[in-house]
């Protein structure tokens, strides 16, 4: 896990009896609040002994642009565009919910499509999450095209009407 602009790490381990779930993905949520979330499983005795990276983010434009805004005290918050970067070629809206100086999350930025749709995934410190992806602030190419293809027909209707 990663967050903000200087990065720091929290590295949890134990055993579990329940099915695990490899995850990895990352988010930009609003000004400098970016997220690396790494969670592996392995099967054999003491396994979980070595340390793992979160891998790093790319600083490159995607030309994806989102809107983008973080509120760690509320469930809403006033977004400003956001162009995205690397593998963050999803829009976001995140909440999250925690106990103490955590009670309630919200967001929306740049994700990798691993984040999107998460239902109350337990990350660090007992905070929940919820996420879904929606549209780009400029257009996803695939939308852009089925919009170009309606207008075509409607116009191809017109002339043969």
């Amino acid at each position: 896990f990663c967050a903000g602009l200087q990065p720091y790490t929290i590295l949890q381990k134990g055993c579990s009896s329940s099915k695990c779930e490899p995850r990895a993905f990352s988010a930009t949520l609003g000004v400098n609040h970016t997220y690396g979330y790494g969670y592996q499983c392995c099967q054999a005795e003491k396994c979980n002994k070595a340390d793992f990276q979160v891998a790093r983010k790319s600083s490159d434009p995607n030309g994806i642009t989102c809107p983008a805004c973080y509120n760690g005290e509320g469930a809403t918050c006033q977004p400003t565009d956001l162009a995205c970067k690397g593998e963050e070629t999803k829009c976001l809206n995140f909440t999250g919910t925690g106990i103490d100086i955590y009670p309630i999350l919200f967001g929306m930025g740049c994700a990798t499509e691993t984040a999107c749709n998460l239902k109350d995934v337990e990350t660090i410190n007992y905070i929940k999450i919820s996420t879904y992806c929606v549209g780009s602030s400029n257009g996803s190419p695939q939308l852009m095209s089925i919009i170009s293809s309606i207008l075509t027909a409607l116009f191809l209707l017109k002339v043969l009407i």
